[in-house]
């Protein structure tokens, strides 16, 4: 299995997304900057804690890596199908449902490991900046540090499901734009602000959805075999 994944990683460059990740760091940094001086000339914050600003840089992580799951899905499946490529691949005397797991553990394995480091990176850079620029009047405490430090890997784990969802819907007509734009939907249904309420918030929604593209991606491995070719 770890030769397949190694091979799609060369197969698709995946290395040199490496870069598009920086840049994408860069922004959800830029982006939290804007939203501080923004709702300061309101005289209004989200983040007026540390709690309240590690939520919201979770959000913005997820919300943008889910997204770039989405693009992963396109290329690495819905592309293949489209272009027929897959129908090569499955002349390979390689058992079809393994060259499928293979694409659908990289692209959960790199939104999960893209998700809990750059929660981890721009934590600590907002830390930073805040020593200097003062974005949060609190202090951080140990109990704030520890509860962020145990639901990372959780929240990542279930954000790296919920990428898997739009597969599902993007398989349905071969589509890349349904697939990017039910990532997109996902995202705002999961993160619309109601009353000072989000689902994103309750912890119990991310893993949900989690699990339901844990089970998108079963059923896409176990159904390959019955899938169209183009």
């Amino acid at each position: 299995m770890l030769k397949l994944i190694k091979l799609e990683i060369k197969k698709f460059k995946l290395a040199g997304y490496l870069k598009t990740v920086l840049f994408i760091n860069l922004g959800i940094m830029i982006a939290l900057c804007g939203i501080y001086f923004a709702e300061k000339s309101e005289g209004i914050s989200t983040l007026g804690t540390y709690k309240e600003s590690f939520e919201m840089i979770g959000i913005l992580v997820r919300a943008a890596f889910i997204v770039f799951a989405s693009v992963l899905i396109s290329k690495l499946i819905i592309d293949e199908y489209r272009n027929n490529t897959i129908s090569i691949l499955f002349t390979y005397p390689i058992n079809r449902k393994k060259i499928m797991l293979a694409k659908i553990l990289l692209i959960a394995g790199f939104t999960f490991v893209n998700i809990l480091l750059s929660s981890v990176f721009i934590g600590f850079m907002f830390f930073l900046a805040d020593l200097g620029l003062n974005f949060v009047p609190e202090q951080l405490t140990s109990g704030t540090l520890t509860e962020s430090i145990i639901q990372m890997p959780l929240i990542a784990f279930a954000a790296a499901g919920m990428g898997l969802v739009p597969l599902y819907f993007g398989m349905i007509k071969k589509s890349v734009p349904v697939t990017i734009v039910t990532s997109i939907l996902l995202i705002s249904l999961t993160n619309t602000t109601v009353d000072d309420f989000t689902l994103s918030k309750v912890l119990a929604i991310p893993i949900v959805l989690g699990f339901i593209g844990v089970l998108v991606a079963y059923f896409s491995v176990r159904n390959i075999d019955h899938v169209d070719i183009d």
